[in-house]
């Protein structure tokens, strides 16, 4: 029977999952989908020893979709599952359409629960959409990848699709044979959606003439999902590669790289910094001037919220924007100081940094540039302008203005990014405060 399979295949995808996951939520929208979900997972809670619960999600995109938190409600209470119902604002701005903006508030809701694993009750119709739209799209090897059945990245819970290999036919028959009631969302017949156009319109025309196309399309993301599995390999391979002191890389090294594979890397920083990828004209662009001549006298392109830096023979990713910096701020000892995006802070260490026993006694503030300011860095030696000193210690042009300055009873004592004064230095065998700034990337 039907249940008895998809009950078989959703406790062997549970099994394999990479991390241990015993609070296992559903979103639950009432539709067909979620509702079978729901259904076998409350028929494994106890082989499975989970604590299974699940989440409805109200976005007001609908009339009379606040009726359907009460059909989750009624199904829940009679298969014994705890439900939160959540309420969400979704930007009608968004960049990615009402669709987009609906499924990152979504997202962000149910991630915000604290549980170990997310279940999404995606298909294998739902892949084949998918797949079909971001090949359309031109989305590349990763976009057409697909969904993925396990998602262990980024913050909240694991997202966890059990069903993703399953044709929605099954779903529909494990449902009338267990008697299951779900809704009809009519938003979902709206073929003024680019998906629900591909699902209504386009899968069935491809399907009538080639038979089992969604099946095609969705072993084809499989496979994509592999190669882009290997790139990423790849990737992560030049990355421990070009990578120097301090977390940067290498300029140098990147030229060395194939045109390919510099932007098989760009994708995958950008990947890894939750950015939405650029088009394959904007990427190319940001690869001609990463590579330019000029280049490594100062370079920063705003890609989302990051931005690709490149400064002498390094380049990395950093956030686009940052907040401007305080002209000064009191400092009593506090283990950590926002400034500027970043934080201000220290460790103890004996025979470096700037002299504990100084900083006990004096009056401390940070201040950001001013103009004007020298230092000498070494006992006997010359007292340098702040702009040689930055200039000497390769901090980017970008980020002088906003650099932390510690002075102590009106006098510079440490510069971030270039170092301590002279003065304010310990000896061999005294304690001392090792100040940092993590703004500086």
């Amino acid at each position: 029977m039907p249940s008895i399979d998809l009950s078989a295949r959703v406790a062997r995808s549970w099994h394999q999952l990479p991390r241990p996951a015993r609070r296992v939520r559903v979103g639950l929208s009432g539709g067909l989908d979620s509702t079978v979900l729901l259904h076998l997972l409350a028929g494994l809670r106890q082989p499975l020893s989970i604590d299974l619960s699940a989440a409805h999600v109200q976005h007001g995109l609908v009339a009379g979709s606040e009726a359907w938190a009460g059909e989750c409600r009624r199904l829940c209470d009679r298969l014994g599952v705890p439900l939160a119902v959540c309420r969400v604002e979704v930007d009608r701005r968004h960049p990615g359409g009402l669709e987009a903006a609906a499924r990152e508030a979504r997202r962000a809701a149910l991630a915000a629960l604290g549980d170990d694993a997310l279940a999404l009750a995606h298909h294998r119709d739902d892949q084949a959409e998918t797949v079909l739209f971001r090949a359309i799209r031109g989305a590349g090897v990763r976009g057409a990848s697909g969904m993925r059945p396990v998602d262990p990245s980024g913050p909240g819970p694991m997202i966890w699709r059990p069903l993703l290999d399953v044709p929605r036919a099954d779903l529909l028959a494990h449902a009338r044979s267990a008697g299951l009631a779900w809704v009809d969302d009519p938003s979902n017949a709206d073929c003024g959606f680019s998906r629900n156009f591909l699902r209504h319109e386009v899968l069935p025309l491809v399907e009538s003439r080639f038979p089992g196309a969604a099946a095609g399309l969705a072993r084809m993301g499989r496979l994509c999902g592999e190669a882009a599995g290997m790139l990423d390999e790849l990737a992560a391979l030049d990355l421990a590669a070009l990578r120097l002191p301090g977390g940067r890389l290498g300029r140098v090294g990147a030229l060395g790289l194939s045109s390919a594979r510099r932007r098989n890397l760009m994708r995958f920083l950008l990947q890894g910094a939750g950015e939405a990828m650029p088009d394959e004209d904007r990427l190319r662009e940001i690869e001609r001037q990463l590579c330019s001549e000029g280049a490594a006298e100062g370079l920063r392109l705003p890609v989302g919220g990051s931005a690709l830096c490149v400064y002498r023979d390094a380049w990395w990713l950093a956030p686009s924007h940052t907040p401007e910096a305080p002209a000064s701020l009191a400092w009593s000892g506090e283990a950590s100081t926002p400034w500027a995006g970043g934080a201000v802070g220290w460790r103890e260490a004996v025979g470096e940094g700037v002299a504990a026993s100084v900083l006990a006694g004096g009056r401390c503030e940070l201040r950001r540039r001013a103009g004007g300011e020298r230092m000498r860095l070494r006992a006997g030696g010359p007292s340098r302008s702040l702009k040689n000193l930055l200039q000497e210690a390769g901090v980017p042009p970008w980020l002088r203005d906003n650099l932390p300055l510690l002075w102590v009873d009106g006098r510079l004592a440490w510069i971030a990014g270039v170092g301590v004064a002279a003065e304010f230095g310990c000896r061999p065998e005294e304690t001392g405060l090792v100040f940092g700034w993590s703004g500086l990337g």
